[in-house]
């Protein structure tokens, strides 16, 4: 078994994907997986690459892209602690249908595809589990979607801060994960407008440092992102 602190075991435990599994199944997991430290910008794998890992972050952050037709890149999500990638892929038998890229220094989880689905075919509640997780992660991506549909720049960028502190009232400043234009990607959103936005929330306590930011009034922000008032 990898050597894992309280703080990681509890992560692990945590997760999704993982949490309701009987504590034998998870042990058996965990002494044929491995944690690995990447560094910043360090590429986990290609979209096209075999689907051999399920990778469970336990520190830092991980960026999910796909680079489109005239090179840009489009970012389908920033993986944070407690969160999995590459479940879908390792279903389904396929390769990785995106990318990702460690986009600052991480902590990862790797657990081999063999192994995970060894253990579904060997207990079917826990299949049945794993189709809850995915479920819920569906029900995100919609959810996204929906909010970015729905909701004004200024109104998507104060909840992703507002999702960064576990304040409820007050003030409180918080540092950015990632650089900004990752920020405005992850909200679907051009850099330039994401500093138009940060400009409007000025109205609502919010000021920047650099990576710094500063919520001078929580419970103003919230009401502003739930009514855009």
């Amino acid at each position: 078994m990898p050597t894992l602190s309280p703080s990681e075991l509890k992560t692990i435990k945590r997760a999704p994907l993982l949490m309701n599994l009987p504590n034998g199944v998870l042990d058996h997991l965990l002494e044929l997986s491995h944690v690995v430290d990447y560094p910043q910008n360090k590429l986990l794998f290609l979209r096209g690459d075999p689907a051999d890992h399920i990778y469970l972050l336990l520190d830092g952050w991980v960026k999910i892209f796909r680079d489109t037709a005239d090179g840009e890149q489009t970012v389908i999500g920033i993986l944070k602690p407690g969160e999995t990638v590459a479940e879908a892929a390792i279903f389904l038998g396929r390769d990785y249908p995106a990318s990702a890229e460690v986009v600052s220094e991480a902590r990862l989880l790797e657990i081999p595809a063999d192994a995970f689905l060894n253990v579904i075919r060997e207990d079917g509640e826990v299949g049945i589990r794993m189709l809850g997780t995915l479920s819920q992660r569906l029900r995100s991506l919609v959810l996204h979607i929906e909010q970015i549909q729905a909701r004004s720049t200024p109104q998507r960028l104060g909840e992703f801060l507002l999702g960064l502190c576990s304040e409820k009232e007050g003030s409180v400043t918080i540092d950015l994960p990632y650089d900004k234009s990752l920020v405005a990607a992850r909200l679907g959103m051009k850099p330039e407008s994401l500093s138009r936005a940060l400009a409007k929330l000025r109205t609502y306590g919010v000021t920047t440092n650099g990576h710094k930011v500063e919520l001078g009034d929580i419970v103003k922000l919230r009401e502003f992102c739930i009514s855009g008032e």
